[in-house]
C-alpha cells in the first residue's frame, strides 16, 4: 500500500503568539480611545500598570531580565517580540499620557490628527500612526498561514474533524507532543500518566516545553523515560520543578552542554563549585580575546550573601585543571557577591610589555601610576601619593630572579619622572645602577644603607620640626620642598633579628612609616618575604605600611612560610607557588636528540599588586634592562628645603652618628667581652679599655714616631711637624664600632687630644691640638 501525501495549510504561529501580536497592535489605539473616560482612581491603576508593563519590556528589550524570568509563562514570546513590545510600549504611553492629562481633545488630536498633517498635532499623530503600522507590519508573519506536506500510514490512519478525532501532528513539536502522549503520559498505558508536555519551543541547539501533571498530583517523570523516547543522553537532559510541583520544565539538548564539558569553564565549575566556591555559579561567561580562554563573572547563590574572603588560588587553579599563572580571580571590588574568574590558553603576559618612556610614569592629579599590565589587559597601577592623604609607601616582595629588582627600578622611575627627592639605601651595594643616579643620597654596603636611613630620620625631623612651626597641615610639594622617597633594598639585613644595630633601623623605619605620610616622605621596603620578623617584629610598621600604600608580591621562596603576614587582597596566596619559568608545551616523556630544546623562559616581574581602588590580579612589571638612558638631570631632585643638606662633611657625620637614644655607652658601662677563662680556674678579667682609649692608642700606632715623640717630649709643633691618619684607617686600626667611632672623635677633639682637618671629601685626624697657624676649624 502507498503511503499517501496529504497537504494542510497551518497557522505560521500558536494562538497564543498569534493573540499577543494583536494585542501589540491594538492596545495603543484602545488605550487611546478608552483613557479619556477613566476616573482618578482608574487612571491611577492604569499609570502603575503601564510604568510596571514598561520596566518589564525595557528589561526584556536590552536582555536585563535575568534568569528568574525564563520561569515565565511566554517569555519566549516576550523574548521573540522585543522589538515590536518595545514601539508599542511607546504609542501606548503616549495613548496614556495625552488622554489622561489632556482628556478628549488631546485623544481625539492624537488619533485623528493626520486629517491636517501641516500643523504639530498632525506631524505628531502621523508619527503615532506610522509607529503602530510599522507594528502591525512587522508582525504580519505572525498572522500569516504556510501549507504543510504530511505523510501518512494510509488515509484513514489520518484523524481529523471529519471523523471525530483529534487533528494528525503537523510539526515538529507537534510530532514530539504526540510521541510523548503515546509512550508517556497516555492515561492507560503510559510510563508516567497523565503528566502531559506541551508549549514546546525547539531552538537550534535544544527544545523546552512544560510538563503538567493531573490536579493534586506531582511530576515525576524520570530523565531515563525521555532519554529513551527521544534518543539523547541523560546528561543532555534537565528537568526542574515549576511554580509549583504539578508543573516542570524540561530541557533537552542536541548537543554537549558547554557545563558538562570539562574542558570549558563552565564544566570545571563543577569541581570549583564542589570543592573552593560552594553555594556560587557564573554569569555572562564569553571568551576573552586578550588570552584566548574564557571570562565570567563568579556570582554568589541567594542563600550566600558575600564570596568567602579567602580563596586558594593554587587550589582553584587545580580544580580548573590549569597551572596557577593560566588562572587570574579578582574580587569585585564594591560588591562582595560577585568575582572575575578568567581561565587562560595562554598568560598575555608572558611576551611582556616593553617600558613605553618616562612620560608614561607622569602621575595622575590623584597620584596614580602605570607601572605593568595585569592579565585582563587593564593597567597595573599604583598610588605615589594622595592630595589629602600625602606620600604612600610601597612595599616589594620577590625572591632572586623574581624581577624584584626590576620592580624597585620602575618604582625609582616613577619618583624621577614627578620630581620627588630619593634617599637610597642598597645594603648588597649597587646592585641596580640607575637607581643611585636618579638618587640624592646613595648608601651602598651595610654601613653606606645604615648612613641612608639615619639622613632620612634627620630629613624627618627637619620636617616636623618646620610643621610644627609653621603650623603645616597638609603637605603641599614645591621645587623648593619635594617629595623626598626612602627606597630600602634588602630591608631583612637591617631589621631581621640578628641584624646590627637593628633597634635603631626598627626606630628609624618604624617612624618612617607612621609620621613621614603627611611630610611628604614614603618609604619604599624592598625584601625578599614581607614575614612580620623580617620587617622588625613591629606590628606598627606593618599596619602603617599596609594602610599608607601598595604591596607588590612577586615569586617568593619556601621562607615565606607565614602567609598570615600577608596583607589585605592576598587572602589565599601563596607565592612561592608562582611558577619559576613559563610553561612549555613541548615537554616530553622521552628524550629524542632530534628535537631541539627550548630554554626555560624566567617569569620575571610576574607577582600581584595590592593598591586601595587598583585592580586586583595577576600582573608583570614592564620589561626595562636598565633605566640609566630614561634619566634626565632636569629633573633630579633634593630635599633643599633642610638646612644642611649639601654640606657634605656635616651629612657624613649625621649618616655615621648613631640617632639620639641609641649611642654606645662608654666606660664602665662598656660592652667589652669577657676576659680569658679556663674550667675550675677563676682568673682576674683584664679591664677593657675605653673607646676613647682604643681610638688614641690606633692613633699612635697609625702615627709617624717621629711626630709622637715630639709630643711626648712637649717640644714645639708647627703644621709641618704634623702627621694625618686618614678616618677610614683610623676606624678599622681602633676596632671600635662605627656607631660609636664618630661620638668618641667629638669627645676626644673637645678635650684637646686630637684635631681633624678635611682633605677634600675625606676626613683626616692627628694627634694633639691643631696649631694656631693652621687657622683651620674641624670639620
Amino acid at each position: 500500500m502507498s503511503t499517501p501525501t496529504l497537504t494542510r495549510t497551518v497557522p505560521n504561529a500558536e494562538p497564543a503568539e498569534r493573540a499577543a501580536a494583536a494585542l501589540q497592535i491594538a492596545l495603543p489605539v484602545g488605550v487611546g480611545l478608552l483613557a479619556p473616560l477613566l476616573d482618578p482612581s482608574a487612571a491611577a491603576y492604569a499609570g502603575a500598570g503601564f510604568l510596571a508593563g514598561a520596566t518589564f519590556t525595557g528589561a526584556n528589550y536590552m536582555n536585563r531580565l535575568g534568569r528568574w524570568a525564563s520561569q515565565l509563562p511566554g517569555i519566549d514570546i516576550a523574548r521573540a517580540h522585543r522589538d515590536t513590545l518595545g514601539i508599542s510600549t511607546i504609542t501606548t504611553g503616549m495613548s496614556l499620557a495625552l488622554g489622561q492629562l489632556g482628556g478628549a481633545d488631546a485623544s481625539e488630536a492624537l488619533m485623528a490628527g493626520f486629517l491636517d498633517p501641516v500643523t504639530v498635532p498632525g506631524i505628531l499623530s502621523l508619527g503615532w500612526w506610522a509607529a503602530v503600522g510599522f507594528t502591525g507590519w512587522r508582525l504580519r508573519r505572525v498572522f500569516g498561514h504556510h501549507t504543510v506536506t504530511v505523510q501518512g500510514q494510509a488515509a484513514p490512519a489520518v484523524s481529523g474533524p471529519a471523523n471525530g478525532g483529534a487533528p494528525a501532528p503537523v510539526s515538529l513539536a507537534d510530532k514530539m507532543i504526540a510521541a510523548w502522549g503515546r509512550v508517556i503520559s497516555d492515561p492507560k498505558t503510559g510510563r508516567h500518566r497523565n503528566q502531559v508536555l506541551s508549549d514546546v519551543v525547539i531552538y537550534p541547539d535544544r527544545w523546552e516545553g512544560r510538563i503538567t501533571a493531573a490536579l493534586g498530583d506531582s511530576v515525576n517523570v524520570s530523565k531515563e523515560s525521555v532519554s529513551s523516547l527521544f534518543g539523547r543522553s541523560v546528561d543532555h537532559i534537565n528537568l526542574k520543578f515549576g511554580t509549583h510541583s504539578g508543573e516542570a520544565l524540561i530541557t533537552v539538548w542536541y548537543t554537549q552542554r558547554a557545563e558538562l564539558d570539562p574542558s570549558t569553564l563552565e564544566g570545571a565549575w563543577k569541581r570549583v563549585r564542589a570543592r573552593i566556591l560552594p553555594k556560587t555559579h557564573l554569569e555572562e561567561v564569553g571568551a576573552d580575546v586578550n588570552t584566548g580562554g574564557q571570562v565570567a563573572r563568579v556570582v554568589a547563590d541567594d542563600d550566600l550573601d558575600a564570596l568567602p574572603r579567602v580563596v586558594n588560588l593554587g587550589e582553584l587553579a587545580g580544580a580548573l585543571r590549569r597551572s596557577i599563572d593560566l588562572v587570574s580571580y579578582e574580587p569585585g571590588r564594591r560588591d562582595p557577591r560577585r568575582a572575575i574568574i578568567r581561565v587562560m590558553d595562554h598568560n598575555p603576559l608572558e611576551a611582556g610589555h616593553d617600558f613605553p618612556g618616562l612620560d608614561s610614569l607622569i602621575a595622575t592629579p590623584g597620584g596614580w601610576v602605570n607601572i605593568g599590565k595585569i592579565a585582563s589587559g587593564f593597567p597595573a597601577r599604583i598610588q605615589l601619593f594622595d592630595p589629602k592623604l600625602g606620600a604612600l609607601h610601597v612595599v616589594i616582595a620577590g625572591t632572586t630572579g623574581s624581577g624584584k629588582g626590576g620592580t624597585a627600578q620602575m618604582i625609582s622611575l616613577a619618583y624621577h619622572a614627578n620630581r620627588m627627592a630619593q634617599i637610597y639605601g642598597d645594603p648588597k651595594g649597587a646592585s641596580n645602577p640607575a637607581i643611585p643616579k636618579m638618587a640624592a643620597y646613595s648608601g651602598l654596603t651595610n654601613l653606606g644603607a645604615f648612613g641612608a636611613m639615619r639622613l632620612s630620620w634627620w630629613v624627618l625631623q627637619h620636617r616636623i620640626e618646620e610643621a610644627a612651626r609653621l603650623e603645616l597641615k597638609n603637605f603641599v610639594p614645591t621645587a623648593m620642598r619635594p617629595y623626598c622617597a626612602t627606597i630600602l633594598d634588602e630591608a631583612a639585613q637591617m631589621l631581621a633579628p640578628g641584624a646590627p644595630n637593628r633597634k635603631e633601623a626598627v626606630k628609624i623605619v618604624k617612624d618612617g612609616a607612621s609620621l613621614t605620610r603627611s611630610l611628604g616622605m614614603p618609604w619604599v621596603l624592598i625584601n625578599q618575604t614581607v614575614n612580620l620578623d623580617q620587617l622588625g617584629s613591629e606590628q606598627a610598621i606593618r599596619a602603617n605600611l599596609l594602610a599608607g600604600g601598595t604591596w607588590i608580591i612577586l615569586r617568593t621562596d619556601s621562607d615565606q612560610v607565614n602567609l598570615g603576614d600577608l596583607p589585605p587582597g592576598f587572602e589565599g596566596l601563596d607565592p612561592s607557588l608562582i611558577p619559576a619559568v613559563w610553561a612549555e608545551e613541548d615537554d616530553s616523556l622521552v628524550y629524542d636528540p632530534t628535537v631541539e630544546e627550548s630554554d626555560p623562559r624566567r617569569t620575571f616581574g610576574l607577582g600581584y599588586v595590592a593598591a586601595p581602588g587598583g585592580r586586583a590580579g595577576m600582573m608583570r612589571i614592564d620589561n626595562l634592562e636598565d633605566g640609566t638612558e630614561h634619566i634626565r638631570p632636569e629633573n633630579l631632585t633634593a630635599p633643599v628645603d633642610v638646612p644642611w643638606w649639601g654640606d657634605e662633611a656635616y651629612m657624613e657625620e649625621l649618616a655615621q652618628t648613631p640617632i639620639p637614644g641609641f649611642e654606645e655607652k662608654d666606660g664602665e658601662g662598656g660592652t667589652g667581652e669577657a676576659g680569658t677563662s679556663f674550667p675550675g680556674i677563676d682568673l682576674p678579667k683584664p679591664r677593657e679599655r675605653t673607646s676613647e682609649e682604643k681610638v688614641l692608642a690606633a692613633l699612635r700606632d697609625e702615627s709617624d714616631p717621629l711626630y709622637v715623640s715630639m709630643l711626648d717630649e712637649g717640644d714645639e709643633i708647627t703644621s709641618d711637624d704634623i702627621d694625618y691618619v686618614e678616618r677610614g684607617q683610623l676606624l678599622a686600626a681602633s676596632g671600635v664600632l662605627e656607631s660609636t667611632f664618630a661620638n668618641v672623635l667629638n669627645k676626644l677633639e673637645k678635650k684637646g687630644q686630637i684635631h681633624r682637618v678635611k682633605d677634600g671629601k675625606a676626613s683626616k685626624v692627628a694627634l694633639g691640638c691643631r696649631p694656631d697657624e693652621t687657622g683651620d676649624e674641624a670639620p
